[in-house]
């Protein structure tokens, strides 16, 4: 080393530490610690260097990015002080670490780079900056009397006043009469399309003027209106329903995916004849824990959920599934989580945000990325301060990035439920609450929930009422009225909450609007489907010749009549097509194996007339091992997506399945209905759980 004749000293932080350099002595800081600093941004650190002696001495400084010096050489006067400058200058986060050689001797440099957080954008009133030497983002209000204008708080040729834009409301009418107009705080000005009224003339359509509003125009000629054979066939010409004696070739009966169009052939409709519908595509899973629920997204894409059954070094696997429309694997993602799922396996996957959202394990919730597949978080509720933990009994999404959770919880003995709020971005928990037995949770377009509050399974007190609640945004009671039987809410359609026995309530009030269904008719458990808040379908249980049979009911402007009668043991969910047909699958039963000797997919026009009844058919092993097609057995739950019927698939009853130690394994069926494809509607509720995505919400 060098002899240095004076001592050194650098006062920057930390404790020094002496170094002998030969008659004198060299005292340096142990090391020089930067505060955190933003990544692109620099901090600088004052360093003194103090020579004692008598003589002049110049030392050699270095170092390496991102620390920096501005000279290399500094010239210390005999018995001066000289200020050396560092400069710190991250490039990513993290802990950094260097050193300053002054001539032979490192002291050790230490910083840390931060990410410069992202600033929300600034009001119409205020300026937003990042400040470097906080690390934080700092709001300042603008000079009093800016002009501003706040449409989002509904505010227009306004002024600044306290960072505050005051000014007149603000006129969101747009000029058009098919546009319901408002400013709401927070979103705007919002224009909603115009829900015009079907009129009772089957032969004039509902459309909507952009100057006069609300009218009616034709359908088109030939539509039917009524009854039609090839004998006289009540159809619309010009608006009005006319029965007339249908044209040799004249068309009777519409075109199906699995019979041709039917033609009038000496006053007798000649149809081909109806070939047996297979599936275009299959999968069967390795896991017994098959959880598939029809959802789909826009693009036709399928997801669903495999867990397998046993416990690995990281817990309990699931996978995340989704394929495309006609069957090639997108993504699957594994997702770990502790124990198994005791809640039920419906009502627990939707897609929100483009993120899709499912119920692992257990009170595991987990989000994937619905474009790559990527895990964007997972969230376990076990751990929540609730009421012991029983399992996961409904998930829904809100539209405005919220989930909603009802957890199946106990406490003294007594069944209660807990509701959690989570953020659909990162499944962080914004609130929690216990209620009693929570049961029926929908939503409407305003972010607000609809449930049944059952307080009657508390033994001490059996008589204690049902409470239809609205919950409001963040979770809190809005409004409550007491129901004298425990019906469920099953839909929102509109301004209008739709009930498990039909009934029909005010979602301003809870009044009710529309009394139940006839004592003829009997509930089933599916809540239908919506083409608009006048117009709706649902299915009823009947008995036809002492048989049980099926209905099909619709209910247009309160008015209720029977669109479809079936003898069939067995149906579907209802889902609706472009058009406003309901489509949906029967199935009979037949033996104590409960096998399904017929499947069909129906296709019902809501004025009753059927527009596609095709048996499936699917790949069975019969008795002495043969592979061949039969009937499909209707499993519990199906999917549309505009184009493609999909399937869950029973396993046929066969002298294999019927050992307990043989596992049939679950299947999937997907049916192409055709082309022109049905399509999807962009309006209404059309499946039984809002959204083809698998929502809540009416879309």
């Amino acid at each position: 080393m060098r002899r240095l004749w004076w001592l050194l000293l650098l006062s920057a932080c930390g404790e020094r530490v002496v170094v002998p350099t030969g008659s004198a002595e060299l005292a340096l800081p142990e090391a020089v610690r930067f505060s955190p600093t933003a990544v692109s941004f620099s901090r600088r650190e004052r360093v003194v260097l103090t020579n004692r002696a008598r003589a002049s001495m110049t030392v050699t400084l270095a170092t390496s990015p991102p620390f920096a010096i501005e000279t290399t050489e500094l010239l210390v006067p005999g018995g001066a002080d000289v200020e050396l400058s560092i400069t710190f200058s991250p490039v990513v986060a993290g802990a950094v670490e260097g050193a300053l050689l002054v001539d032979e001797v490192a002291i050790p440099l230490e910083g840390a780079g931060v990410a410069v957080p992202g600033c929300a954008a600034a009001g119409v009133c205020e300026t937003v900056r990042f400040d470097p030497d906080t690390l934080a983002c700092v709001r300042e209000p603008k000079a009093d009397g800016t002009a501003c204008e706040d449409l989002l708080q509904c505010i227009e040729g306004g002024s600044c006043r306290a960072g505050a834009c005051l000014g007149r409301a603000a006129r969101c009418d747009d000029d058009n009469a098919c546009s319901a107009d408002a400013c709401a705080v927070g979103l705007g000005c919002q224009h909603a399309p115009v829900e015009c009224a079907a009129p009772t003339n089957p032969c004039l359509a509902p459309r909507c003027d952009p100057r006069l509003g609300c009218t009616t125009s034709p359908v088109q000629d030939g539509t039917a209106c009524g009854a039609v054979s090839c004998e006289l066939a009540n159809v619309c010409l010009a608006g009005v329903c006319r029965a007339v004696v249908p044209p040799e070739g004249f068309t009777c009966a519409p075109a199906s995916a699995c019979r041709g169009e039917g033609q009038c052939r000496n006053r007798t409709c000649v149809t081909p004849a109806e070939r047996e519908l297979a599936p275009r595509w299959t999968y069967t899973s390795n896991d017994g824990d098959f959880r598939f629920e029809g959802v789909t997204d826009a693009q036709g894409n399928w997801y669903w959920v495999e867990c397998g059954a046993g416990a690995t070094p990281n817990g309990h696997r699931c996978s995340a599934v989704s394929r495309t429309a006609d069957g090639l694997e997108r993504f699957r993602t594994a997702v770990f989580g502790p124990g198994v799922l005791r809640g039920t396996t419906r009502h627990t996957q939707l897609l929100a945000g483009g993120r899709y959202v499912f119920v692992t394990n257990e009170g595991t919730l987990a989000a994937i990325d619905a474009s790559t597949g990527a895990l964007l978080w997972q969230r376990s509720l076990t751990a929540l301060p609730s009421t012991t933990y029983r399992g996961i009994q409904e998930l829904a999404e809100d539209g405005r990035g919220q989930l909603w959770v009802v957890l199946r919880s106990e406490q003294n003995r007594q069944w209660r439920d807990a509701l959690v709020l989570l953020d659909t971005a990162t499944g962080a928990v914004r609130s929690e609450t216990t209620w009693a037995q929570l049961r029926g949770l929908v939503l409407d377009d305003l972010g607000r929930a609809y449930t049944l509050r059952d307080e009657r399974l508390a033994p001490t007190n059996p008589t204690l009422p049902y409470w239809l609640t609205r919950l409001e945004a963040d979770g809190g009671v809005g409004l409550t009225v007491q129901l004298p039987t425990g019906q469920l809410p099953v839909m929102v359609v509109g301004d209008r909450l739709v009930l498990q026995d039909d009934s029909v309530r005010s979602t301003a009030t809870l009044a009710e609007l529309e009394g139940p269904f006839p004592p003829e008719w009997s509930g089933w458990q599916w809540p239908g489907v919506a083409a608009s808040p006048t117009s709706r379908a649902r299915m009823t249980e009947t008995t036809l010749d002492l048989a049980p049979s099926l209905s099909l009911q619709v209910t247009t402007n309160g008015r209720r009549s029977t669109a479809l009668v079936v003898n069939a043991q067995r149906g579907s969910d209802l889902h609706l097509t472009a058009s406003g047909d309901v489509l949906f699958i029967t199935g009979n039963e037949v033996g104590r194996s409960g096998a399904t000797t017929e499947t069909r997919a129906r296709l019902v026009h809501p004025r009753g007339v059927e527009l596609m009844s095709c048996p499936l058919v699917d790949e069975v092993i019969w008795a002495g091992g043969s592979e061949q097609l039969g009937p499909l057995q209707l499993g519990p739950d199906t999917g549309f997506n505009g184009r493609w019927l999909a399937v869950s698939a029973l396993p046929v009853d066969c002298p294999v399945c019927d050992h307990a130690d043989v596992w049939a394994p679950p299947r999937l069926a997907f049916y192409d209905l055709g082309t022109p494809a049905p399509g999807l509607p962009s309006t209404g509720w059309v499946a039984p759980r809002g959204t083809p995505a698998g929502s809540q919400r009416p879309r």
